[in-house]
């Protein structure tokens, strides 16, 4: 493994042979859930979400009201008037799904956009981290599908602090 990840590297595997080899594992996951950075944009958009999202279940209030006041009036009502009330309905639920389909674009471009300058942010504060303590390799342990590692290999806390500390913040 260590053959593959020097010539993956480029890294000359004779220096590397006669010291200690550092190797990191990373749980970005984690890194955004539990840093401060990390979690309060994330929270920020699922606030803004939230507020879109009881608006859409208001209106989708007012459309279960219509549709109950068509059926308590549906034996008083001429044809025209019932089929004009029909139209409203209709019109309301096709606005209510169009402005859904919108807003989940939206805040899926949105999330997408935050979830990618964090990481550019992780990654520059790992990239830092590992060069200044010596890692030959720091890997993501869930893209990369780690199944066993030492607890010394996890630096995930250690990229935490180094990311509450300032780092990756001038990288946006």
């Amino acid at each position: 493994l260590l053959a593959l990840v020097t010539l993956f590297l480029g890294v000359d595997a004779a220096p590397v042979g006669a010291e200690a080899v550092k190797i990191g594992l990373v749980d970005l996951q984690k890194v955004l859930v539990e840093s401060k950075k990390g979690r309060e944009p994330l929270a920020k958009l699922k606030a803004d979400m939230d507020a879109k999202n009881r608006d859409l279940d208001a209106q989708e209030k007012k459309i279960r009201q219509m549709v109950g006041d068509l059926e308590k009036q549906q034996s008083v009502l001429s044809e025209a008037a019932r089929k004009d009330k029909e139209k409203a309905i209709q019109k309301a639920k096709v606005d209510l799904n169009r402005t859904a389909e919108d807003l989940n674009r939206e805040f899926g471009e949105r999330e997408r956009d935050v979830r990618q300058r964090l990481v550019r942010e992780v990654t520059t504060v790992v990239q830092d981290y590992g060069k200044k303590n010596g890692y030959v390799l720091i890997i993501e342990v869930r893209a990369a599908g780690v199944m066993y590692s030492s607890e010394g290999a996890d630096i995930s806390k250690e990229i935490i602090a180094a990311y509450a500390g300032g780092g990756g913040s001038q990288k946006k």
